[in-house]
C-alpha cells in the first residue's frame, strides 16, 4: 500500500520557486508557479501526488521554450525531488 502524500501548498510553491529563479527570474518563477495553481484550481492547504505531477506538467510545458527538452527534465526531476523530501502535511 502507498504511504499518503500531501505537502504544504506554500512549501511546493516555495520549492518550485526555488527551482526556477535561476532560469526564469525570481518575480516569472513565483508569478508562474501560483497562475498555474490557480488555473488548475489548487487552492487547498496542501497538495496530493497527482496534483504536484499535474503542476510541474504544466511548467514543463512553459519552461522548455526557455531551456530545451534535457534541461527541462532535468530541473522539473530536482524540484520533483526536492519536494519529495518536504516534510508530509496531513
Amino acid at each position: 500500500m502507498m504511504e499518503p502524500f500531501r505537502k504544504n501548498t506554500g512549501d511546493v510553491l516555495q520549492t518550485i520557486h526555488a527551482g526556477l529563479s535561476p532560469y526564469v527570474g525570481k518575480l516569472m518563477a513565483r508569478t508562474a508557479a501560483e497562475a498555474h495553481c490557480r488555473e488548475l484550481g489548487f487552492y487547498g492547504s496542501a497538495l496530493d501526488r497527482q496534483q504536484i505531477d499535474i503542476l510541474l506538467q504544466k511548467i514543463r510545458l512553459g519552461l522548455v521554450i526557455f531551456l530545451g527538452k534535457e534541461k527541462t527534465d532535468a530541473v522539473v526531476q530536482e524540484m520533483q525531488s526536492a519536494i519529495s523530501r518536504l516534510g508530509e502535511t496531513h
